[in-house]
C-alpha cells in the first residue's frame, strides 16, 4: 500500500507514541500497584508488631492482654483499613480472633516459623495477609494472623487499569491526526521546492529556488538544487558556446570553399586550375580539422571535473618533448634556445593537461618570435612553487589587450600580419592552468615573457 509523506510521517509518529505510552503506561500501572501493595504491607507489619506486644502466654496457649478492652476497640475504632486479627497454637489450631471474622477464620501455616505476606482468601473475598510467629525462650507459642481486604485496594488498581486502557487509544488518534498536521506544515516548503524546480525549463534556467538562510535541512536541499542547476546551465551554456564556436569557425571556409568551387564550375578549365582548388580545399579542411580539434579540446577541459590523474614528472622533459614538435618552424626562423635551470625540477601535476599548456605557450612563443632571435627558457624555485617562463623577442602587446588574448577568437591586430591562427590556444591554456591552479603572468615591453606560477603539489 502506498502512502503519502503526511500519512507515513503520522504512522511513524503514531507507532513511536504507541510504543512509549505502552511502556510508560505499564511503569505506572505496576508502580501504582506496588505502592498500593507497600502502603498495605507496611500497616500490616505495624499491626502486626503492635499486637505481639499484646499477647501473652499460659500454659502453651496464647491470648491478648485485656482481651476484653481489644474486642471492644475492635468494635469502636475506625479503621482506613478492617483488620482481621486471628491467634493460632503451635498446631496451627484458632485461639482467639477478632469480633470482625465473625464465623470465618484465618489460615495459617503451621510449618513456617518465618515472617511472611501473601494473598489468600477469606471466603470469596481477597484479602492481603502477615503471618508472624510468636515465640518465648526459644520455643514455639503459636502464630498471629493479620489480614486486611483488597477490595478498596483492587478497585483502586482496576480504575487504574481501566483508564488506562481508555487513555491509550485516545492517544493514539490525537497523535495521529496531530502528526499529520504537522507534517502537512513541516513538508509544504518541500512541496514549494518541488513547484518552484517543476516551473524551470531551457528557457529560463537563470531561475533559482529561493533560499531560506535558517541554517536546516531545507537549507541544505535549496543549495543542493541551485547548484544542480548552475551545473545544467554551465552545461548547456558550454554547448551553445561550442556550437556557436564551432559555427563561427567553419562558417567562413566552407563558404569560401563553396564559392571557389561555384566558380570553378561555371565553364571549363585547365587541370592546374582544379588541382590548385583541390589543394586550397584540403588546406581549408586542415585547418577546420584543426579548429575543431582546438574547440574540443577546449570544450573537454571546461567539463572536466576536479578529479584527474595525477603523476611525477620532470618538468623540464615536458618542455624538452615539446621544444621537439617545434623543431622544423625553430630551424626555418634559425631561433636560438637559452635554457637555464639549477637542478632538476619533479612536479606532481596531470601531465597531459600540463604539456597541452606549455604546447600552446611554446607554440605561441616559436610563431610569433622575429627570425635570428632568442627564446629564453627559465625554470626556477621559489618556497611553494615552481616558476616556468618563456621570453622571446617579437610584437608587443598592449596594455589594453593584455587580458583580451585569452579571450576565444581574440586577435592581436600586431600578431595577425605576422602568423594567422584561431584565437584558442591562450584559451585553452587559461582552462588547463585554472584546473591545475597554476597561475599564469604575462609582461610585454621589447620582449614577451609568459610565466607560469605551479604549485609544486
Amino acid at each position: 500500500m502506498r502512502l503519502s509523506i503526511k500519512n507515513r510521517i503520522a504512522l511513524y509518529s503514531v507507532l513511536g507514541i504507541a510504543s512509549i505510552s505502552l511502556a510508560v503506561f505499564i511503569a505506572i500501572y505496576f508502580t501504582v500497584k506496588n505502592t498500593v501493595y507497600y502502603e498495605i504491607d507496611t500497616a500490616l507489619k505495624f499491626e502486626a508488631k503492635k499486637h505481639v506486644e499484646e499477647v501473652e502466654s499460659s500454659q502453651d496457649s496464647i491470648y491478648f492482654i485485656n482481651e476484653y478492652e481489644w474486642k471492644e476497640r475492635e468494635h469502636v475504632e475506625i479503621e482506613v483499613y478492617p483488620l482481621f486479627i486471628e491467634l493460632f497454637n503451635s498446631g496451627g489450631e484458632s485461639n482467639r480472633k477478632s469480633p470482625n471474622l465473625r464465623s470465618k477464620h484465618l489460615k495459617v501455616d503451621a510449618a513456617r516459623i518465618e515472617t511472611f505476606i501473601n494473598n489468600k482468601k477469606l471466603n470469596e473475598e481477597n484479602i492481603r495477609q502477615i503471618q508472624v510467629s510468636i515465640e518465648e525462650n526459644n520455643k514455639l507459642l503459636g502464630f498471629i494472623a493479620i489480614a486486611v481486604s483488597l477490595r478498596d485496594a483492587e478497585l483502586v488498581i482496576q480504575t487504574l487499569l481501566n483508564s488506562l486502557l481508555l487513555i491509550y487509544p485516545i492517544l493514539l488518534i490525537i497523535t495521529f491526526f496531530t502528526s499529520r498536521l504537522i507534517s502537512r506544515v513541516t513538508i509544504k516548503p518541500i512541496t514549494e521546492i518541488a513547484k518552484n524546480v517543476d516551473e524551470i525549463s531551457t528557457y529560463n534556467l537563470n531561475e533559482r529556488l529561493p533560499e531560506n538562510f535558517n541554517g536546516d535541512e531545507l537549507e541544505s536541499l535549496t543549495k543542493a538544487v541551485n547548484n544542480f542547476l548552475n551545473r545544467i546551465d554551465a552545461g548547456i551554456k558550454r554547448e551553445k558556446q561550442f556550437t556557436a564556436d564551432a559555427s563561427h569557425q567553419l562558417r567562413t571556409p566552407l563558404a569560401v570553399m563553396k564559392g571557389n568551387l561555384q566558380v570553378l564550375i561555371r565553364k571549363q578549365r585547365e587541370p592546374e586550375n582544379y588541382i590548385e582548388e583541390i589543394k586550397n580545399s584540403i588546406k581549408k579542411i586542415d585547418e577546420m580539422t584543426i579548429a575543431v580539434e582546438k574547440l574540443l579540446i577546449l570544450s573537454r577541459i571546461q567539463n572536466e571535473s576536479t578529479q584527474f590523474d595525477v603523476q611525477e614528472f620532470n618538468v623540464f622533459s615536458i618542455v624538452e618533448e615539446n621544444l621537439i614538435n617545434y623543431k622544423n618552424q625553430i630551424l626555418k626562423k634559425q631561433l636560438s634556445l637559452n635554457v637555464l635551470q639549477n637542478k632538476t625540477y619533479i612536479l606532481k601535476s596531470n601531465k597531459v593537461y600540463f604539456s597541452l599548456i606549455l604546447d600552446n605557450i611554446i607554440s605561441n612563443a616559436v610563431k610569433y618570435a622575429f627570425e635570428k632571435t632568442t627564446i629564453q627558457i627559465q625554470i626556477t624555485e621559489k618556497k611553494e612553487t615552481i616558476v616556468l617562463s618563456f621570453t622571446n623577442t617579437g610584437p608587443k602587446i598592449k596594455a589594453e589587450e593584455m587580458e583580451s588574448i585569452f579571450n576565444p577568437f581574440y586577435r592581436n591586430k600586431n600578431h595577425e600580419t605576422t602568423s594567422k591562427g584561431y584565437g584558442l590556444g591562450l584559451t585553452i591554456v587559461t582552462k588547463a592552468a585554472a584546473l591545475l591552479q597554476i597561475k599564469i603572468e604575462v609582461e610585454s615591453n621589447k620582449q614577451t615573457s609568459f610565466k607560469l606560477i605551479i604549485p609544486k603539489t
